[in-house]
This record gives C-alpha cells, sequence and structure tokens, in this order.
C-alpha cells in the first residue's frame, strides 16, 4: 500500500528548484483547482496507480509524492556518493527483476527505467517507485514492469513489489518459446 499523501508546501512558498521544470505548473496561469481539491485529486491519482502514475503537471502545490527527474544524469539528491540517481533506479530495477525472475521461473531482461516517483520514509529512507522496460523473450517485445523498493540509503533495501504494469495491451509470458519443461 503506497504511503499517505499530504502537503507539503502551497502555492508560492516552496523553492523554484524543488521541482523539476518538465512538470512545473507555469506560475502565470490561473489557478485551476484549490489546494483541497489538489489533496482529493493526489490521493485518488496515488491510490488507483499504487504511486506509479501521478500527473503532477496537474498540481500546483508540492506533496510528499514527487517525480525523479531521470534526465539529470548527474543527479544525486538521493542517492549514495558513489551512485547517479540514475544508477540507482537501475540498480534497484534490476535487482528486483532478478527477484521476480528467480521466484517465478521466467527470464525477463531489464532494459531501462522509464519514470520513477518517491516520498521519504520514517527514518532514513525512501520509498521508490519505479516504471521500468523489458524484453520478454517469448516474444521479444517489450513490456513495462512496476517495482516497489524502501531504499535505506546505506543500510539495505527492502523489495516490496515487481509486477508487470496493469492493464498493459501485451501477454507477458516471461519464458523462451523454445523453453523446455522440467517434466
Amino acid at each position: 500500500m503506497p504511503g499517505r499523501v499530504y502537503l507539503c508546501y502551497e502555492v508560492g512558498s516552496f523553492p523554484v528548484n524543488l521541482i523539476p521544470p518538465h512538470i512545473r505548473w507555469d506560475e502565470k496561469k490561473e489557478p485551476m483547482y484549490t489546494r483541497h481539491e489538489e489533496c482529493v485529486m493526489m490521493r485518488r491519482q496515488v491510490k488507483k496507480s499504487k504511486g506509479f502514475d501521478i500527473d503532477f503537471t496537474q498540481f500546483r502545490s508540492v506533496f510528499n509524492y514527487r517525480p525523479v527527474d531521470l534526465d539529470d544524469l548527474d543527479y544525486k539528491e538521493y542517492s549514495l556518493a558513489t551512485e547517479t540517481t540514475t544508477e540507482l533506479l537501475k540498480r534497484l530495477s534490476q535487482n528486483s527483476l532478478k527477484n521476480y525472475n528467480s521466484e517465478l521461473f521466467t527470464e525477463y531482461e531489464f532494459l531501462k527505467v522509464v519514470k520513477a516517483n518517491t516520498y521519504m520514509c520514517t527514518g532514513p529512507g525512501r520509498m521508490y517507485f519505479i516504471t521500468f522496460e523489458v524484453r520478454d523473450p517469448y516474444d521479444n517485445l517489450l513490456k513495462l514492469f512496476q517495482t516497489r523498493v524502501r531504499h535505506d540509503y546505506d543500510v539495505t533495501d527492502y523489495y516490496i513489489l515487481c509486477r508487470p504494469k496493469p492493464y498493459q495491451k501485451v501477454k507477458c509470458v516471461g519464458s523462451s518459446k523454445t523453453h523446455k519443461s522440467l517434466a
């Protein structure tokens, strides 16, 4: 279950660089929603998508859920000095998929991180909601997967969920057509 949604900053009270430009609301536009309406919309999106698919462009306020900027390759706000945020998300996704493949006897191949959202956890860590692309050996098509991981900086990672993204218009099999059964 995703964490609770709460307001961090109201419009005009947060640092300009807090939200990446690709989702920042244009301050010159008139507000479309009240602060309360934004909170309700955010909660609905988090609940419906389990934290993975949030349209941050609808909000003027800043909430605890935030998008991760994948285009800033040197960004290190959420990671240790030894790896960038992009490298961290890739590592978390690959390890999560490795666990998934091992548990379900599948052979999905990790390709790239597509997007990620995050929020600060109690204690030293962050919760990540990562959507990533895999190749399915069954039909060699690209599919989307989602993983939810709690990353406690230099302590450990807790892999909570890994799954094919729901409601894709493709079937996820995970093993090649020529794969022979053990029976």
